[in-house]
């Protein structure tokens, strides 16, 4: 048979990108073991201290540099083709990265070059085990992939409940449902009931429910996976779905969060995540955590249905009660400041009437700004009047939706 055979009738397919690729890295491996495979995470191995690589000079990489935004203030160096050197356990390898375009955005291979093959597919073997899971850090899907995020794991670990005002006893009803289901596994299967929990969170936004499913991922101390777009140009939402329940169920017990659920699944495709979401045995030792502004616009096959979401939290804007609790923590920081009275309190709430505790945090805030700039005579009056200002912007926003500030409620 034609040594090119595949090269040839392939052509100009990209798909003969890799084919080529392998012969030219055989010809060159001078009697040693090539092995190939696609996802190879070799950098992040590297960052967790279990190799050390060094990009070779020649041939000359195909890099670029990238800044990291203003949380990591410094330039970063990617590789769209590299060879690197690479040392693991007393072991000498070379790993081969190419990246081309196709129909499809993009593909890539990895080329691994040892002694043996033993001695390949076992590295290659404990990169995938050992990049797989998150750790200090939490998968989010975007673009057809999922990315590392170790900054949105920071906030995590960040959030608390003590600082976040809920209605009545939400909080102790949230916090007692998640305390002991990691550690029931046994009870459940006991009982013949599926180990595994769905809570969808819901209400108008800015009142908690961001910083609550962040708590909750921090009790829960398992690993994390977070959607933020099913979008793609190429592959459609099933597919998506697909890759999301996949990579879930091998990290299994972990939290699957689903934030504004209603826009990520849709009339297209909301059959297949349904049938994702039912899987029994699949999804042992799952846990999906859902938030929605907008209730309405899911179907009653999701929401209404208890084996889907078997726990549903209601954030609803704050009564007058939770308004002063949370202006009153505001007040005990600011009072030496800005002579804000804790007599003011009660006032202020009752002008609040219909704020969210985003909206509420937005009242401090421009009451600060303004009575720096203005310095009145009492802060307490500053308010009151910020609070009409923002309460006539809420009924302009009324007609499209109220703002989407769903950041940590933070007040200490």
């Amino acid at each position: 048979m034609q040594e090119d055979l595949f090269i040839n009738a392939l052509a100009e397919n990209p798909a003969a990108i890799s084919l080529r690729a392998e012969k030219l890295i055989l010809g060159s491996a001078k009697g040693k073991a090539v092995v190939t495979c696609r996802e190879l995470a070799l950098e992040q191995y590297a960052r967790l201290g279990f190799c050390e690589i060094r990009a070779e000079e020649n041939p000359l990489p195909g890099s670029f540099r990238y800044w990291g935004g203003e949380d990591h203030d410094q330039l970063f160096t990617s590789y769209s083709q590299v060879v690197w050197s690479v040392i693991w356990n007393e072991c000498r390898l070379k790993v081969i990265h190419i990246t081309w375009e196709n129909s499809c955005g993009g593909d890539h291979r990895d080329w691994v070059i040892a002694e043996s093959v033993e001695v390949a597919d076992s590295f290659i073997l404990d990169v995938n085990r050992t990049t797989h899971a998150p750790g200090k850090a939490i998968l989010v899907f975007s673009g057809g992939r999922w990315n590392r995020s170790e900054s949105l794991y920071a906030a995590t670990q960040s959030a608390t409940f003590d600082n976040l005002v809920l209605s009545d006893n939400l909080k102790s009803t949230i916090r007692e449902d998640f305390a002991g289901f990691l550690q029931s596994e046994d009870k459940y299967k006991r009982l013949g009931i599926a180990w595994r929990r769905g809570a969808l969170l819901i209400g108008p936004p800015g009142n908690g429910k961001t910083h609550c499913v962040r708590a909750l991922v921090k009790d829960l101390a398992v690993s994390s996976l977070y959607v933020q777009s099913l979008s793609h140009h190429y592959f459609t939402a099933e597919q998506m779905w697909q890759q999301v329940f996949d990579r879930a169920r091998g990290l299994r017990p972990c939290v699957l969060i689903l934030e504004d659920l209603d826009s990520l699944v849709t009339e297209e495709n909301r059959s297949f995540f349904l049938n994702q979401l039912d899987g029994f045995e699949q999804n042992h030792g799952l846990i999906v955590l859902a938030t929605t502004n907008h209730p309405d616009r899911i179907d009653a096959a999701i929401i209404d249905r208890p084996s889907r979401f078997d726990r549903k939290y209601h954030f609803n804007l704050p009564s007058f009660k939770e308004r002063l609790e949370y202006l009153r923590s505001w007040q005990e920081r600011l009072a030496s400041e800005t002579g804000w009275s804790s007599e003011d309190l009660e006032r202020i709430s009752k002008a609040c009437e219909g704020f969210s505790f985003a909206y509420l945090k937005e009242l401090v805030i421009s009451s600060v700004m303004k009575w720096m700039h203005a310095n009145p005579s009492s802060f307490g009056d500053t308010m009151v009047s910020q609070a009409a200002i923002l309460g006539g912007q809420m009924k302009t926003e009324a007609s499209t939706q109220p703002p989407r500030d769903e950041s940590p409620i933070e007040y200490s």
